[in-house]
Formats: C-alpha cells, structure tokens, sequence
C-alpha cells in the first residue's frame, strides 16, 4: 500500500488515438476524391453558379410521334429526351429542388442546356439529380 498517489503529466503529451469511423472517411472522401476537378470531376456552372460536378449523360431516346405527309409531326414536343444524371454538393446547390424544376447548365456559353429535373436524392451531403432535356 502507497502512502501517496504520484501523477505525472508530460509537456508534450500526446492524446490517444481514435481511429476515424467509416463515415468519417467516406464524408472526406467525397471531398477528397469523388469531387476532385483535376480527377473525376469537373467545374461547371449551374444555375448561374460555378460549382464542381459529375456529370453523366446516360442516354438519348426517341419521343413517340406520328407520322403525316411523310414525316413525323411532334414539333412542338421535340423529338428526343436526353437523359442524365448529375451529382452536386448539397453545400453547393442549396436546398433541395423540386421534381419538374428547371435547372440550367453552362449558362453564358455554347453549351447552354435546360434540363427538367426528374428525381433528386439526397445522401451524405450529396444530391443525385436525374433530369431529362428535349432536344430536336
């Protein structure tokens, strides 16, 4: 049995590790590496603002149409849906959309497209938007 108890405290002690969780890294990754521009990503302006994205074009179909005096009548509607997928920081856009909001990407230059927003799924500070965009 000790007459007293000694403490001791070092200047230059260092807290204990804790290994980082895998949500943690999972959330630094997405900074890291999923939205990095010189790798998988790229910036572009949507809405107005420039931000980093992913951007998938995932397919092109034909819209349905008749046919009158030998050729197809839907001019009003367009003759293809462009579909695609785009993922943007929640940070990044603001609040979540809603479906049928019109977003526009690359306003100011050549590239200018307005697309409909379809589905917009929010994960990990993530949106997901699938949107569509009629072409002629």
């Amino acid at each position: 049995m000790a007459l007293f108890e000694l403490e001791q405290h070092y200047e230059n002690e260092q807290p204990e590790y804790h290994a980082p969780t895998f949500k943690e890294c999972a959330a630094e990754d997405i900074d890291l590496i999923f939205f990095d521009a010189s790798e998988h990503a790229e910036t572009r302006n949507v809405d107005g603002n420039d931000v980093v994205v992913i951007f998938e074009d995932s397919d092109l179909r034909e819209r349905s149409a008749h046919w009158e005096a030998g050729a197809k009548q839907n001019f009003d509607t367009g003759l293809y849906l462009a579909h695609c997928v785009l993922y943007i920081k929640v940070k990044d856009y603001g609040p979540k959309p809603k479906i049928g909001k019109m977003l526009v990407m690359d306003a100011g230059t050549d590239h200018k497209r307005t697309y409909t927003i379809n589905k917009c799924e929010e994960e990990d500070g993530v949106y997901r938007m699938i949107m569509e965009r009629v072409r002629q």
